[in-house]
């Protein structure tokens, strides 16, 4: 009997283990922005008047895109003393602007491309509930995001940075600053939906969404 005890005994320990070392990771939400090459920023070793400078003669360049744009004697001048000003501290005007579109170029894709290494695979994200659905007193479907009150409160955060959450079950809302844990397998489309408030409503986009298999309070794993 002695012996059957501590057969039983040391399986239920090893099983507790096993559930413990099987127990989900946490993802983060830096983990959800893509991987996208580093483009290198020739603007930080520019000084304010330079920038300055830079930024009035990008204004310039886009009015003469306009049809009908008939730039002053004046005006003209004086882009062409910024341009020597530029040239004689070997600054190429037109190679910052082809670096600030790359810039900008890298600067979207981190904001709106999904990482595809966290791409149908199962997760456990923390964060805070932004409602969609309410069924009575629980909500069915909501933005995941990581800070209480984003899309209420302040401005939604990237498209990268929210999921749309499906959860049938359904959880009580206790408050947009109660952190939650949801878990899930995670996949990409784009979705888009209006988040209301009591004076008005916000359009809300995400390029991650998940069907969640629990919804729970927050609790350090």
């Amino acid at each position: 009997m002695k012996l059957l005890k501590r057969i039983l005994l040391g399986s239920a320990l090893l099983f507790s283990l096993n559930g413990v070392a099987e127990e989900m990771e946490p993802t983060f939400w830096q983990d959800l922005l893509p991987q996208v090459d580093t483009v290198e920023d020739p603007f930080a070793a520019l000084d304010s008047n330079q920038l300055y400078d830079l930024g009035t003669i990008a204004r310039y360049r886009d009015a003469q895109k306009v049809e009908g744009f008939k730039p002053s004697e004046a005006s003209q001048k004086e882009m062409a003393q910024l341009e020597e000003n530029f040239a004689k501290s070997n600054i190429d005007v037109d190679a910052l602007f082809v670096q600030r579109e790359k810039i900008m170029q890298q600067r979207t894709k981190l904001a709106t491309l999904p990482n595809q290494g966290v791409l149908n695979k199962p997760h456990r994200i923390p964060g805070f509930i932004t409602p969609v659905e309410i069924d009575g007193n629980k909500v069915t479907k909501f933005f995941l995001v990581p800070t209480a009150g984003a899309c209420i409160h302040t401005p939604p955060p990237p498209p990268n940075q929210i999921v749309f959450v499906e959860y049938p079950a359904g959880i009580e809302l206790v408050s947009l600053q109660t952190p939650v844990w949801v878990e899930g397998e995670l996949f990409n489309e784009a979705t888009a939906a209006d988040v209301n408030y009591s004076d008005g409503a916000s359009n809300v986009e995400t390029v991650y969404q998940m069907s969640a298999q629990e919804v729970e309070l927050y609790q350090m794993n």
